[in-house]
């Protein structure tokens, strides 16, 4: 059995997020009949929710109470444990939404408990449920028997409905620290007898971004080297990017060995070798991150790579602005590799200002220059820039191809289109989904639809931004978006 599913915590002294603990002790200075009947757990992933979901189920069963908590040990706590409960029944919501799963919920709330006191009803990711069957939930935590407990997690409280959370107790679960991190592992470290350094097990922790079963599940996989685990170790089982490589990538986008093409060329060697993207993003942006910091304070530690600090602030702006790209792309290096190029880009004006001349400032005369008669600017042109609408400039197709984007590109990826236009546009992605790509050329991606209705929704201004948006974060090209009218 995996590591985070045999040292799951059982009672609440097991648990290791301080905050929660004191949480749920603080539930056992009441009688069980005085307790609330919901509870509303909400925070990141992997912070402890399910564990603590059923340790309340332990608290309202348990036989065998004590003042500080469930004993983890009689029939209830142990069937509990084991999954086998009839009165524990946990739903996930991501793939029970509807209004019929809730309504099977309400019926079966009504029936007594098999072996227990009290049943419990778990319903994991609770913001997936449907608007008709949060509806019908609210009715049934309204008017509870009183043999029922309801227990509902999520990782996004945003998207469940006041009327809900209104009626829980709401425990929320911040990211674990590093020290209740190290807590954890230790825990398991010794009961399984692992054989590894301390540095090895902080990398783990640093890794896990505050949740428990991503460091439990980290230090499971490197568990299966021989011998003492070292950060080496971690390093290369999980396919993470070493200090030693983030040192060598940053030292070349500034001071004297500053090379394009070497950043470019230790980007691919990572893809190549299987490094984790985010990870060796989050790793150059610490690292920056360090030496920023260390600048301003004079305790920089790192070698100084960036002597222009504001170069430093662009580097760090444009690796936050690729790791948020991350999610979208089909190519995991493709954002790491346009913040370099757009680091060594030159400033430059923006794309509709290279149409024609720039007016000199006031009190200043252009510098001679031959101009061919038809490129000189006539007495209007001045007037119709000023008046020219914001949308107007952004339709003018004055996009520069980088060529990341083909033709070839967008038909293999164009199932990874349609999905990442979804979340935008529900509708847009049903019409997208009986069009197909035509052609990519000179920065103008041209759709063909085979449908007039289809045709015209594309060619909607609005629809077509939304478009040149999502196809920005996937390839990272600035296009126009053209539809036509094919034939089928």
């Amino acid at each position: 059995m995996s590591f985070y599913r045999t040292y799951r915590p059982q009672v609440i002294d097991e648990i290791d997020n301080a905050k929660v603990r004191e949480q749920l002790l603080a539930l056992l200075s009441k009688d069980r009949k005085e307790l609330p009947h919901a509870y509303f757990f909400t925070g990141p992933k992997g912070t402890g929710k399910t564990t603590a979901a059923r340790v309340i189920a332990k608290l309202f069963n348990c036989v065998k109470l004590t003042k500080s908590g469930p004993c983890g040990t009689c029939e209830q706590c142990m069937s509990i444990s084991n999954g086998t409960s009839m009165d524990v029944v946990e739903m996930d919501a991501a793939s029970n939404r509807g209004i019929d799963e809730i309504r099977l919920l309400r019926e079966r709330i009504g029936l007594s408990p098999v072996s227990s006191t009290y049943t419990i009803y778990i319903i994991d990711e609770v913001h997936m449920l449907t608007t008709e069957a949060f509806n019908a939930l609210l009715k049934t935590l309204e008017e509870p028997p009183a043999h029922a407990v309801f227990v509902l997690a999520t990782t996004d409280a945003h998207k469940v409905p006041a009327t809900i959370t209104s009626r829980c107790m709401i425990l929320r679960f911040a990211k674990a620290s590093k020290t209740e991190l190290l807590h954890a592992l230790t825990r398991v470290v010794t009961a399984e007898k692992i054989s590894i350094s301390d540095e090895a097990l902080e990398r783990i922790a640093e890794l896990s971004d505050g949740a428990f079963r991503d460091a439990v599940k980290f230090l499971e996989q490197a568990s299966f080297h021989k011998g003492k685990i070292e950060l080496e170790h971690i390093d290369a089982a999980l396919s993470l990017s070493t200090g030693q490589f983030v040192a060598g990538f940053i030292s070349y986008l500034d001071g004297k060995d500053a090379s394009q093409t070497s950043a470019l060329a230790q980007i691919k060697a990572a893809a190549e070798e299987g490094m984790d993207m985010r990870t060796l993003v989050t790793d150059v942006l610490l690292y920056l991150r360090a030496n920023l910091i260390g600048q301003i304070n004079g305790t920089v530690s790192a070698p100084v790579v960036f002597a222009d600090r504001e170069k430093l602030q662009r580097a760090m702006f444009l690796f936050t602005k690729a790791y948020g790209e991350l999610r979208y792309t089909p190519i995991p290096e493709l954002p790491l590799e346009l913040a370099v190029i757009e680091l060594f880009a030159l400033p430059v004006a923006p794309m509709h200002e290279k149409q024609g001349p720039k007016a000199p400032p006031t009190g200043q005369t252009m510098p001679a220059k031959p101009v061919e008669p038809s490129a000189a600017p006539s007495a209007e042109t001045p007037v119709k820039t000023a008046a020219a609408p914001a949308q107007q400039q952004r339709e003018e197709p004055a996009h520069v191809s980088l060529g990341l984007l083909t033709l070839d590109k967008l038909v293999e990826h164009w199932p990874d289109f349609i999905a990442a236009t979804k979340p935008e546009n529900h509708s847009i992605a049903g019409v997208l989904r009986s069009s197909r790509p035509k052609s990519v050329e000179d920065g103008i991606v041209t759709i063909e639809a085979f449908y007039k209705f289809h045709q015209e929704k594309l060619a909607d201004i609005r629809t077509k931004q939304v478009l040149a948006d999502v196809l920005k974060k996937l390839f990272g090209e600035k296009v126009k978006i053209e539809i036509v009218l094919g034939k089928k």
